[in-house]
């Protein structure tokens, strides 16, 4: 028989049962729910005589686990619901509901949310509130003016309750998307490493700028998550104490833009030298070198700094280091004063330089040996 952990639980026919459910999410549900009821009561205040069913729907749709989102919700639906209330009274007064105007309303209120660039509840809410108050208003006066009260109601009680109460972002899932970059990093040092050490060709050095390029989209990604994070902890009394977690986060995905800019330079260039592709491996240690400096890196910063970390930084950013003296000094007998060769593989060494100089920069002068 499972043992009960109040920070987990879960529905399972009606029943409670750990292990499904996590506290934050019925948190969550307790918050939404509790909002929606308050926001019933705040709407019958306001007009005893009405059925106020759009005020919990508001919260229902605006609350989420960050104040980020939420707010941005909240926004995106008021804006909906004004600007469809709008279309719908200014629309009816020329035709009737039928096939082509509900058409013609539901094209227009799109067209018109993705030029507001609203965001996809936004978008939709336009032409929903535009066909209901279309639809229904015609035989309920002052249904356009109650809906936009209702939503106005909800969306301030659910602005309320997640600014009251507010979810703390977790340290390690803010941590771990802002690593990701970092992590993609060293898996694309990893494969050319292996890529160059033996025969490779122009398709694998393409791949490797595909892959490079993505970069990209992992960065943008994880730096708009972790934009979000930071709107969210401005208001959130309970994140204060995570507010260093976010400032480590922010280190470690400033580096991981820069990495990600040396590696598509570093791809680039073996694309253009890829016609002359030939084992490389000197340089392959190299780059593998790289990728276990990076990783280290990423462990180093997850940790929070831990000295056990820190060491294993240090010992990895000066074995790189003295792979990267080694192979300079062998490419130097190698390629001479050839400057295809410089001009192509020889940004493998720079980026590499680049990216150690990155990684390292925690490190005091005693605790780096210089390459």
């Amino acid at each position: 028989m499972s043992r009960w952990r109040p920070s987990l639980v879960s529905f399972h026919l009606g029943v409670f049962r750990p292990g499904l459910v996590t506290r934050s999410q019925v948190f969550l549900a307790a918050k939404t729910a509790i909002a929606a009821g308050l926001a019933w009561v705040a709407a019958l205040a306001a007009d005893p005589h009405s059925r106020p069913y759009f005020a919990p729907l508001a919260v229902l749709l605006v609350v989420q686990p960050t104040v980020y989102d939420s707010l941005s919700r909240a926004f995106q639906r008021v804006v909906g619901v004004v600007a469809g209330v709008a279309a719908a009274l200014a629309v009816s007064h020329l035709v009737a509901p039928s096939a082509w105007s509900i058409g013609v309303i539901i094209f227009l209120g799109l067209l018109v949310g993705w030029t507001a660039r609203l965001g996809p509840q936004g978008v939709v809410q336009i032409p929903v509130s535009a066909l209901l108050v279309f639809l229904v208003g015609r035989a309920t006066p002052g249904y356009g003016g109650e809906r936009i009260v209702d939503t106005l109601i909800g969306a301030g009680v659910a602005v309320a309750a997640v600014v009251l109460s507010p979810s703390a972002p977790a340290p390690g899932a803010v941590m771990s998307k802002a690593l990701a970059p970092l992590r993609r990093c060293t898996e694309i040092l990893r494969a050319i490493s292996r890529g160059i050490g033996s025969q490779w060709n122009p398709e694998q050095a393409a791949s490797w700028r595909r892959d490079a390029t993505g970069l990209i989209d992992t960065t943008a990604m994880a730096r708009r998550e972790h934009e979000e994070h930071r709107l969210s902890t401005r208001w959130n009394a309970r994140a204060r104490r995570e507010r260093a977690a976010l400032d480590r986060a922010e280190d470690a995905l400033t580096s991981g833009e820069r990495i990600a800019t040396y590696i598509r330079s570093m791809a680039r260039a073996l694309v253009d030298g890829s016609d002359h592709a030939r084992p490389m491996p000197t340089l392959a240690a190299m780059l593998a070198r790289t990728a276990s400096a990076t990783e280290a890196y990423s462990a180093w910063t997850a940790s929070g700094g831990a000295p056990a970390g820190r060491r294993r930084l240090s010992e990895s950013v000066d074995a790189a280091d003295d792979t990267l003296s080694s192979a300079l000094a062998r490419v130097q007998d190698r390629w001479g004063s050839d400057p295809a060769q410089w001009l192509t593989f020889g940004m493998t060494l720079a980026m590499s330089q680049r990216i150690l100089a990155e990684v390292a920069r925690p490190l005091g002068p005693a605790e780096r040996e210089p390459p």
